[in-house]
This record gives structure tokens, C-alpha cells and sequence, in this order.
């Protein structure tokens, strides 16, 4: 009885975690409504998949210790904050040349690949390694103090309640756009989007130069 109530509450802790985390809207997040509102909802959950993939990879890449390196080279940081910053306005570039239909046929065969572009966007936001960095010095940590089946429910967990909180996030856009049903309404929620990812982007270029600028001010 006693390991059954630790089994429900490692569960539960886990769901909690991962819709707690997938809450603020990140760059995956825009893309994967930005694709329900466009193509349907399977598209968009599929950006979603990819991004979920993504988390997997941190989990791995956590327990064997690499981005505990990384966190420690803040110049590392800042060039993955430029990086993550440049990749993002490079697609809302592409979004725009979409939007005008004027569109490179290599950028439409990558585009038709949603979970691959789900996977990158996801992969190179620092915040989310920031976050698995932080949960993995806390709740990661107590729970692989228990036996490890403990500790492999409750990281495959976390990713399941992410990707109920992306379903979640996909259905309510399309009930939005059902009710406000018009070619009017869509473009205004598209060109949302791609301002919000716009501003991401350039944010994530300052934070990583300041970043860089800070250290050389250290370092002198």
C-alpha cells in the first residue's frame, strides 16, 4: 500500500511539474498555435512532439552532466541566448515571407517537417535548459534519492503533462478561432504571433550580449 501511495504521488508530482513548466508561453508554444490556427491541430501538436522531444534530450543530457558545464561558462550562455535569438527571427522571417507568399522551396520542404522545427525551436531556448538546470538541483535530485523506478516515472511524467498542457493549449486556439471563424480574424492571431516571436528573439540577442559584456567587464 505504502509503494502504491508513493507511485500516485510520484505521478502526480510529475504531470504537476510538466504542466507547471509548459504554462508560459515560450517560442515552441507560439509555433504550435501559430500551426493549429493555420493547418489544423494535428499540425500543431506535432510542433508540440517535436518540442516534447526536445525536453527528453535535456533529461538525458542532465543526467550525464553536460549542461552542468554549460551553466557554468557564461560565455557559453551568452553566445546560446545569440544563437537561440537569431534562429527565431530567422523564422519569423520565413512566417513573413509566407504570409506574402513568397517562400524559397528548400524553406518549404523544411517547413513541411513540423516536428523536426518543433524539436529545434524547443532545443536551442535557453530557458528551457535553464529550467531543467533548476528542477535538477531540486525535485530531480529528491527523487533520485528513491529507487529508480521512482525516479524514471517521475521524469517520464513531467513530459507527459507538458505535452496534455500543449493538447490543451492547441484545442482552446482552434475553439478561439471556431468561434471567431473569419480570414480577417486568423491573420490578425498570424501576425500575433510572429510580432511576439520577433520580440522573443531580440530579447534573447540583448540578454546574450549583455551576457558577453558583462564578463568582459569581469574579466578586465
Amino acid at each position: 500500500m505504502r509503494n502504491f501511495i508513493l507511485l500516485i504521488r510520484t505521478i502526480i508530482t510529475g504531470l504537476f511539474t510538466g504542466v507547471a513548466f509548459a504554462l508560459p508561453l515560450g517560442p515552441a508554444g507560439l509555433e504550435s498555435i501559430k500551426r493549429t490556427v493555420n493547418s489544423g491541430i494535428n499540425e500543431g501538436l506535432m510542433v508540440a512532439i517535436g518540442a516534447v522531444l526536445a525536453d527528453a534530450f535535456d533529461i538525458l543530457f542532465i543526467n550525464i552532466g553536460l549542461f552542468s558545464l554549460l551553466n557554468q561558462n557564461k560565455r557559453t550562455e551568452g553566445l546560446f541566448f545569440i544563437i537561440c535569438g537569431l534562429l527565431i527571427l530567422f523564422f519569423a522571417f520565413q512566417d513573413i515571407k509566407n504570409y506574402n507568399g513568397d517562400r524559397d522551396e528548400n524553406i518549404k520542404k523544411y517547413d513541411s517537417k513540423p516536428v523536426l522545427k518543433g524539436f529545434i525551436i524547443a532545443f536551442t531556448n535557453p530557458m528551457t535548459h535553464s529550467f531543467w538546470l533548476t528542477i535538477s538541483g531540486t525535485l530531480i535530485h529528491r527523487f533520485s534519492d528513491m529507487k529508480p523506478i521512482y525516479y524514471y516515472i517521475f521524469l517520464i511524467f513531467i513530459i507527459v503533462g507538458m505535452f496534455i498542457w500543449f493538447v490543451f493549449l492547441n484545442l482552446a486556439a482552434l475553439k478561439g478561432i471556431q468561434r471567431l471563424e473569419n480570414n480577417k480574424n486568423n491573420e490578425i492571431v498570424e501576425k500575433l504571433t510572429i510580432v511576439i516571436m520577433f520580440l522573443i528573439g531580440i530579447g534573447f540577442i540583448v540578454f546574450g550580449l549583455y551576457n558577453l559584456i558583462n564578463l568582459k567587464r569581469v574579466i578586465k
